[in-house]
């Protein structure tokens, strides 16, 4: 009995964790200070006023919490590279993103090619190539992620890659893919079989 206890009291230890991690416990949100830093940092970069005034105000909206970055991808392709699909600079990009992104608990949500009509409309002029929508644990561990030394090397292929991009910061009010019940699934399986293996080693 107090081997399947303590198993028991493992799995659910590994639960708590992985939410711990997933979640961001104990992040806090940014402070006055912190925001009034980072915007005086990107204006001496030469940050145009609008996109400080949008920077100021994602980060004001932290609130610890996770958010969605909407990502509406116009490609800017190599010469003699096919109009079509990803391109290859953009590709490398997203293959050096991947592992920045998983690590701070981010994952991509959905990706998929835009179609050129509309249903019920006309396409306008300059339609884009994707649509992308990622998941991350809070605005700071975003901000932290993309002014990384780490992400700006991957970034420079972003910039060769991409056009035109609009990046739009989401909140959540109904999630259906989160990966918490399926932690949680497969643990509570795991914990099953590891507790029958108990109790007929214990028979």
């Amino acid at each position: 009995m107090k081997t399947r206890l303590i198993s028991a009291v493992v799995f659910l230890g590994l639960y708590l964790a992985f939410l711990s991690w997933y979640d961001g416990w104990g992040m806090d949100p940014f402070t006055a200070e912190e925001i009034d830093a980072l915007v005086g940092e990107a204006e001496e970069q030469d940050m145009n006023p609008e996109e400080l005034k949008n920077l100021r105000q994602l980060l004001k909206d932290d609130d610890g919490e996770e958010f969605f970055m909407l990502n509406l991808n116009r490609y800017a392709y190599a010469e003699n590279e096919v109009q079509q699909g990803v391109p290859v600079a953009y590709q490398k990009y997203g293959q050096a993103l991947m592992p920045i992104i998983l690590k701070r608990a981010g994952h991509p949500i959905y990706a998929g090619e835009m179609s050129d009509y509309l249903v019920g409309g006309d396409i306008k002029e300059g339609s884009w190539h994707e649509i992308i929508l990622v998941r991350y644990r809070s605005r700071q561990d975003f901000v932290n992620m993309v002014t990384s030394d780490e992400y700006l090397i991957a970034a420079k292929h972003r910039y060769v890659g991409i056009e035109y991009a609009e990046v739009i910061p989401t909140n959540v009010i109904l999630n259906l893919a989160t990966p918490r019940l399926f932690i949680l699934a497969l643990l509570f399986l795991i914990a099953l079989v590891t507790d029958r293996l108990i109790r007929r080693a214990q028979t």
